[in-house]
């Protein structure tokens, strides 16, 4: 069955001080998701899946939850250490800084257990690292608020050494689809205090705002899909947006101290290609089973009929898919030793 690419408007998530993360979509009224995150030793890490899902790791409780679409909520696996920031690597994999270590670890997802540690040994980073970000080659880096510098490592964990350094508590970290990379300046005293400066893929270092465009105290940062930058001004609880020639505007107000940013594009929820069945087989119990692959975090309708030329209207729904793994999933149809014949179709979210 194809499915066609569905667009959605651009969500931007912010979590602040007070413990709440809200939702903001670009083309509404802002929603709360939760009102007991607490950051604890350091920012609640905020990063988004390509279906849309929000991952919040809460230092303080060594938590990482997840927050669907549609406001459900799941606890994703056991505690890990002071989690802080998090992030997902080109492939799909999440990856998390973990401050009281000095690590940054990947997360592997175990089937009814959740996100884990990978099992490799600890690959370490400046301990004071709380944030991270990848470009498009697979690389990561870590913001260093202490040490005033930007790391960087490649997707195998080597230290590539410093980056950027000179800096004043560098915090949020975003790169634009051209590969430059956008770092704030959180200090409040001394050399780029209240900035957002801009890297070019070589290292070149501009100013890209300063306080004048409204920062203050400025921490998380993040692009939506038309190349706007918004961050999240600790010192005045304000959302800032800015566009990519810097004119800025204020996108959300009130706040209380947000720290941390997560934006996702709304772009395809899922892939345009056919969905694959595979797998299809009938149990000892005489139920029928089949599984399908596609983008991880949906839920897909399963209809059936016993006659293929009947109209869509009156197929039967039969059951929803679950997700045995990050994009796997499984359908077990009963009803299927009543009927000779069953034919199925597999409705994609709405």
């Amino acid at each position: 069955m194809a499915l066609g690419p569905r667009v959605r408007a651009d969500v931007v998530y912010v979590w602040s001080n007070d413990g709440t993360l809200q939702k903001f979509p670009t083309n509404g009224a802002p929603l709360l998701v939760a009102n007991n995150l607490s950051g604890g030793n350091g920012p609640v890490g905020l990063a988004c899946d390509n279906v849309g899902n929000v991952y919040a790791g809460v230092p303080s409780g060594s938590q990482i939850w997840r927050f669907s679409p549609n406001g459900n909520n799941s606890l994703m696996g056991p505690m890990v250490d002071s989690v802080s920031g998090l992030a997902f690597d080109q492939a799909g994999n999440l990856f998390a800084t973990i401050p009281n270590y000095g690590e940054v670890a990947e997360l592997n997802y175990v089937l009814g257990y959740g996100y884990i540690l990978n099992g490799q040994s600890p690959n370490y980073v400046s301990a004071s690292s709380a944030v991270l970000a990848f470009d498009n080659a697979g690389n990561f880096y870590t913001a260093s608020g202490s040490a005033n510098k930007v790391e960087k490592f490649s997707a195998s964990f080597a230290d590539l050494g410093a980056f950027a350094t000179s800096l004043n508590q560098p915090w949020g970290l975003a790169f634009d689809n051209a590969g430059n990379l956008f770092v704030s300046n959180s200090g409040t005293n001394g050399t780029l205090r209240n900035t957002i400066v801009k890297f070019t893929t070589n290292g070149v270092r501009s100013t890209f705002a300063t306080s004048t465009s409204g920062l203050s105290q400025p921490q998380g940062l993040a692009f939506d899909s038309a190349g706007n930058l918004y961050v999240v001004n600790a010192g005045n609880g304000t959302v800032e947006k800015f566009k990519p020639d810097g004119t800025s505007s204020v996108f959300a107000s009130g706040l209380n101290a947000p720290a941390a940013i997560a934006i996702y594009p709304g772009l395809n929820v899922w892939s345009a290609s056919a969905i694959k069945l595979n797998h299809a087989t009938y149990l000892p119990s005489g139920n029928f089973q089949f599984n399908l692959v596609e983008n991880s975090g949906l839920s897909f309708s399963v209809l059936a009929t016993t006659n293929i030329s009947t109209a869509m209207t009156n197929w039967t729904t039969v059951g929803i898919t679950t997700e045995v793994a990050p994009g796997q999933y499984q359908f077990n149809d009963p009803q299927a030793t009543n009927s000779l014949q069953r034919f199925y179709r597999i409705v994609a979210p709405q």
